[in-house]
């Protein structure tokens, strides 16, 4: 069986062309007619648990960056090491970052090292959308390797303009405390009806020495953060080219340069460091879409990656005084999607992704890592008014190897994933949701070759989803009340050979599939806009999650049964909002329970619960045809002392202002 899978599956590959990308769910374009979905519509509908914030929202409900808008989602779990420079990546039902897949206008980012994707690197002014995508929903035109993980966060940017007209420009300068400033400009003009080009550019800069509460016992000291400087630029250029209402081909170049310094835990008595990080990360890619009848559409996608870490230690204690670490990581992706709509209510998709990866370092005990992937999804939906049904099955080919030493596990499997969408009463906007998915991911690079840590023989973590949940909107009609949706979902994960590091003697840890582990939970949102006057309307965003996270792996072990580490069992976020002629503002509050460092949950490693507040307040100017912003926030304005990770203090009260021009 597994020869056989492994040669129907590399026949798949080589017959793929070499570009593809997943069309955007939003809008599907026969000819001259273009149909669009609301966002409500697709969150209700949604087989599985969908939870969407777009551009008009950002403002509505305060949100100041990416980390902010990921961290009002129900079920996410935020790491995040304090300050602007901080490392921020996502775990979505306590499974862990590496689990979640980060989605960049339609291609999976990567980071082989580590398999975790800071999303601090990503700037709100560019998105136009986000959301979050729990298990595999109907929308099914995709590349495989976006359903090849156990969630997704997909980040939709600003694209080229979709038609001939004028100069679009949008500036904007932000200014805030600890140093904060950040210009970004995006220009964009439609040269023809079939093409057109944008360029967007943004630069942030900060001290981030910001104060902070030490507590040692019954002593307390405030310190201030420093080494937590921020200096980071971005640019991307985005064409698109459309020789006929059937057909586009698109491109896109992009790079990120961050040079920062590290601030290193918070330790009493040793607020001391001299670490400095340089990320640096260039793509390019393709897209090419094409829907050749009523029934038959291709997408072709192709990318090149690169990227770099340079981290440096100014210490005495190394030989010479200095220690330098640095790392390259290179991917070339290619993936096809070929859609087939045999009726109105049947659709089927297959999908074929091929990527490789390398790696290396200037470490004396580098192996020079590489993986090839091959991964193929086989997808089918039915949709009536009522009725919405998915079933996927997605194959996955790993084949790794290493210049010196040998190489990992190679790996080969078989994935099933179903989800269902129910209507039971046709004059009721209310939905009933059911979805399974079982998935895995493989050993990370720096889990599987690591000098004294590594394991090339680490079997993937594996993981069933069960989600069950009811969505229900009210009806529009003539109310004080509209836009008014509820969400509720429950959920079951169970972890096999779940990956976890382990300590052989003092100086060395070794990586190995030891735990298993069951999170059950459920996650409860509500939206409304109350109509309280002329021109005048009150937002109310809000979400709660319950998760119980816990390792089952021995019954006699000091964690068995208890909360995995950094998860909460409660958390949640509410907004609240004033529209009106004069001036927008926003109430808006992030809370989690307590949490603990270990698993084992010691109390000495206990981390307090807390609550974040902050506000908002803006006004738009329109003259002319052109339109001026101003912006004002306060975040964590009750001035708590709190952290997310263990050592790194957070930001207590800050402020930004903002002003953006529109053409």
């Amino acid at each position: 069986m597994p020869r056989l899978l492994t040669a129907m599956m590399l026949f798949g590959a080589s017959s793929l062309p070499l570009l593809c990308r997943a069309q955007s769910p939003e809008i599907i374009r026969l000819d001259s007619i273009e149909v669009v979905e609301s966002r409500h519509q697709k969150v209700l509908k949604s087989s599985a648990p969908l939870f969407k914030v777009d551009e008009s929202e950002f403002n509505r409900i305060g949100i100041t960056d990416i980390s902010d808008a990921v961290h009002r989602l129900p079920g996410v779990n935020l790491r995040d090491y304090g300050g602007l420079g901080g490392l921020k990546t996502v775990s979505i039902r306590g499974l862990g970052a590496q689990h979640t897949a980060v989605v960049y206008d339609g291609v999976v980012l990567s980071d082989c090292q580590s398999g975790e994707v800071d999303i601090a690197r990503y700037s709100l002014d560019n998105v136009e959308s986000l959301s979050v995508v729990i298990g595999d929903n109907d929308d099914i035109f995709v590349p495989a390797r976006a359903a090849a993980s156990a969630s997704s966060l997909n980040i939709a940017s600003y694209l080229a303009p979709s038609s001939a007209g004028p100069l679009e420009l949008v500036a904007q300068f932000k200014a805030g405390s600890f140093g904060y400033v950040n210009p970004y400009i995006r220009i964009g003009k439609g040269f023809t009806d079939k093409f057109s080009m944008n360029l967007v550019g943004d630069y942030t800069y900060a001290e981030n020495d910001y104060p902070f509460s030490l507590k040692n016992g019954a002593h307390t000291t405030v310190e201030r953060r420093n080494n937590s400087r921020m200096n980071n630029g971005h640019g991307e250029i985005n064409a698109t080219w459309r020789p006929s209402t059937r057909s586009s081909l698109s491109a896109k170049a992009y790079y990120y340069d961050n040079d920062r310094q590290l601030p290193g835990p918070a330790i009493y008595y040793n607020n001391e460091n001299h670490e400095s990080l340089r990320d640096r990360n260039f793509f390019g890619q393709l897209h090419y879409r094409n829907a050749f009848n009523s029934q038959w559409s291709l997408q072709l996608h192709g990318k090149f990656n690169w990227a770099s870490s340079f981290y440096q230690d100014i210490d005495g204690k190394y030989p010479g005084g200095v220690l330098n670490q640095n790392y390259w990581q290179r991917e070339t992706y290619a993936s096809a999607c070929l859609l087939w709509l045999p009726t109105e209510k049947v659709a089927v998709d297959y999908s074929g992704d091929y990527f490789f990866n390398n790696f290396t370092s200037n470490l004396p005990t580098e192996t020079y890592p590489y993986r090839h992937s091959i991964l193929q999804s086989l997808t089918a939906r039915y949709r009536d008014r009522r009725l919405t049904a998915t079933a996927r099955l997605l194959g996955s080919i790993y084949r790794n190897g290493a210049r010196i030493g040998d190489g990992a596990r190679d790996f080969e499997r078989l994935s099933p994933s179903a989800s269902l969408s129910f209507q039971p009463f046709a004059a009721e906007m209310f939905y009933l949701r059911l979805s399974y998915k079982n998935i895995f991911r493989m050993p990370t690079f720096n889990e599987s070759y690591f000098y004294h840590y590594g394991n090339p023989d680490l079997r993937p973590e594996t993981n069933n989803q069960f989600n069950i949940g009811a969505t229900w909107q009210l009806k529009p009609g003539a109310t004080w009340i509209s836009d008014a949706i509820v969400t509720v979902d429950a959920y079951v994960n169970h972890v096999k050979n779940k990956i976890v590091a382990i300590p052989y003697n003092m100086f060395v840890w070794t990586v190995v599939n030891l735990d298993k582990a069951r999170i059950f939970g459920c996650d409860l949102t509500a939206s409304t806009t109350f109509n309280v006057g002329r021109r005048q309307e009150i937002v109310f965003n809000g979400n709660y999650s319950y998760q119980r996270a816990a390792p089952r792996t021995d019954p006699k072990s000091g964690d068995y049964n208890k909360q995995i580490a950094y998860i909460p069992r409660h958390s949640g976020s509410v907004t609240l909002g004033y529209e009106n002629p004069w001036v927008n503002f926003s109430v808006h509050t992030t809370g989690v329970s307590c949490r603990y460092a270990t698993n084992d949950n010691n109390p000495a490693t206990r981390l307090g619960g807390y609550m974040d507040v902050g506000c908002t307040a803006y006004r738009t100017f329109r003259f002319s045809g052109h339109e001026v912003e101003l912006r004002a926030d306060v975040m964590n304005f009750l001035d708590r002392n709190y952290v997310v990770v263990a050592r790194y203090p957070m930001p207590g009260r800050s402020w930004r202002c903002s002003v953006k021009f529109t053409l």
